[in-house]
């Protein structure tokens, strides 16, 4: 049996190990950024882990589509970018949460399936 003081430093050292790994995860947090690009790359879209909007592209291509398809074609991307950051989150947070939570199924049970064919969010397939 181990004495009172060694359980007590390795404690210790588990906590201290456990704030540096948290550390760690802020830091990558911090520094995330996920770009997801259109079938027909036209448009990129570059979100933070949040989902937020960080940068927007558009090419020349991406003018032919006309307003409406345009606009849903942003909408998609930008979902498909944001979905990807949730689950590069989830990745990372499920190795400091080890299999006592499911992160990832938490997460993707929250994500919108994409169609497909076009990669549109609400396919036939789509969670509510």
């Amino acid at each position: 049996m181990e004495a009172p003081e060694d359980q007590a430093r390795k404690m210790q050292a588990d906590a201290d190990e456990r704030i540096r790994q948290y550390q760690d995860l802020r830091r990558d947090v911090e520094s995330m950024h996920i770009t997801a690009k259109s079938a027909d790359k036209s448009v990129t879209v570059t979100v933070a882990p949040g989902g937020a909007v960080t940068d927007l592209q558009l090419s020349q291509q991406a003018m032919r589509h006309g307003p409406g398809n345009l606009a849903a074609l942003i909408m998609s991307t930008m979902a498909e970018a944001g979905a990807e950051a949730a689950r590069q989150m989830a990745e990372r947070v499920s190795t400091l949460t080890g299999p006592k939570i499911d992160v990832m199924g938490l997460v993707q049970a929250r994500l919108p399936e994409l169609d497909p064919l076009d990669g549109k969010p609400g396919g036939k397939d789509a969670r509510s």
